[in-house]
């Protein structure tokens, strides 16, 4: 387990808690690889060197647990509302920030989108991650990382061999900078950002951290400005200048303008303010209690659904995503259980904060695709089976255990069978001739 002392430092420079999104494997990893390089014997010796700012070995840290995973038109749902903002903003060229931009196919996205609706965007994207960084400049893409482009918008990928390029026209839209979250934002040409996208970022952030962001962003974006956030990272209280208002069923953050005609977004109530954040970071005892009684809570929720009693189940894991609403597993079966239950709507939340939270949970990609069928929403199904169809099966390691997670383990090669299967005949019922 990493010294607290590791953690209190990854916190104060990056803000990230490392017990979320599986931060902690991969700096237990990366730590004892480096205690062996560096001839260190204590944890703490490292955390020493480490904390010096601007080091190599602090870079070399960032890196190594902040390591990006995401695609081109990662949740089209979203980008939709996002390319309505785009439409509806004030007339003229338009400032983008892009906060946390991992290897750069969100900003080439965004870039795509503004091209299409004929809106002129000069994009700011910004990470801690200098690799990430690295990559998005080059501008060369997998097949896998651009599969879900559509077909409109292929005119901007230049194969490369097995790759794809990003047309050099596009990519003088963007710009990349390092940048760390817990610092101040980077300045906007115009005084204030028209819109501010971090997606997918907050989830993995500690409380207080992630609050003191939010209210730099506030501050960041320009009257009548938006600021979206992941589809699990709206549940927190806005802070001061910012208001919630909602597009679909989907959430995003304004500062108010002075009303000059109606708008597509309709303001909704602020929601009651979260309880303030637990002491971070815990002592070992506290956390095993923890971690033991979120196992118990989901065991109980387990045993109603074995038993058929689903309606039951459900209230159990919906409390326990109030309670706990960075855990992946939690949302998994509260989606499960849902659509179980026949709340198809309702169920693809669940799943798709699931999947924000940790993007090779499976079980989740595929009944989202079952929850979108459901919703009569088939494009956006046959993107999910696709996507479990080509990403595979990935080991589950979940707290808790159950004979519905012995079923999903021991099916898993069938739910990928059949997600192939069903990708398959989706797409040539597309093709044939109505």
């Amino acid at each position: 387990m990493t010294a607290p002392v590791l953690a209190q430092l990854i916190e104060r420079i990056t803000g990230l808690a490392i017990d979320r999104g599986g931060v902690s494997v991969a700096l237990d990893r990366f730590v004892a690889e480096r205690l062996q390089v560096l001839r260190l014997a204590r944890v703490e010796d490292y955390a020493t060197l480490a904390a010096d700012s601007g080091s190599v070995e602090q870079h070399r840290l960032i890196d190594a647990i902040t390591v990006p995973h995401t695609w081109f038109y990662r949740d089209p749902e979203q980008l939709r509302i996002i390319e309505k903002l785009l439409v509806n903003a004030p007339a003229g060229p338009l400032t983008v920030w892009v906060a946390g931009c991992a290897t750069g196919e969100e900003a080439y996205t965004l870039a795509m989108i503004g091209r299409r609706a004929k809106r002129p965007l000069n994009v700011l994207a910004t990470d801690i991650n200098d690799a990430a960084l690295a990559a998005a400049r080059r501008a060369v893409y997998s097949a896998l990382a651009v599969r879900d482009v559509p077909d409109a918008d292929r005119r901007w990928l230049v194969p490369q061999g097995p790759d794809f390029a990003v047309d050099k026209e596009l990519t003088a839209d963007v710009t990349f900078l390092r940048h760390n979250l817990v610092d101040a934002p980077p300045r906007a040409p115009r005084g204030g950002w028209d819109l501010v996208v971090c997606r997918n970022v907050l989830i993995y952030f500690a409380p207080t951290p992630a609050m003191r962001v939010f209210e730099r962003f506030g501050r960041a974006v320009r009257e009548g400005g938006s600021v979206v956030v992941g589809a699990s990272e709206v549940v927190l209280q806005p802070p001061a200048g910012l208001e919630l208002v909602s597009s679909g069923n989907r959430l995003v953050l304004r500062r108010p303008s002075r009303p000059t005609g109606t708008s597509a977004l309709r303001p909704v109530a602020r929601p009651a303010p979260p309880p303030p954040p637990p002491p971070d970071p815990a002592p070992t005892a506290a956390r095993a209690a923890h971690e033991s009684d979120l196992a118990a809570a989901l065991a109980r929720g387990h045993a109603l659904f074995e038993r058929g009693d689903i309606g039951a189940a459900v209230p159990v894991y919906d409390e326990l995503a109030r309670n706990h609403p960075s855990v992946a597993e939690v949302w998994l079966f509260l989606g499960i259980a849902r659509y179980a239950h026949g709340e198809a709507k309702e169920a693809a939340e669940a799943l798709r904060a699931s999947l924000c939270l940790d993007p090779t949970l499976w079980p989740a990609g595929f009944y989202l695709a079952r929850a979108y069928e459901r919703l009569g929403r088939r494009a956006d199904a046959l993107q999910q089976y696709d996507r479990v169809a080509v990403d595979g099966p990935q080991p589950l390691a979940l707290r808790s255990s159950s004979a519905i997670i012995n079923e999903l383990r021991a099916f898993q090669h069938d739910f990928r069978a059949a997600a192939r299967r069903l990708a398959s005949e989706r797409a040539a019922s597309s093709r044939r001739p109505k």
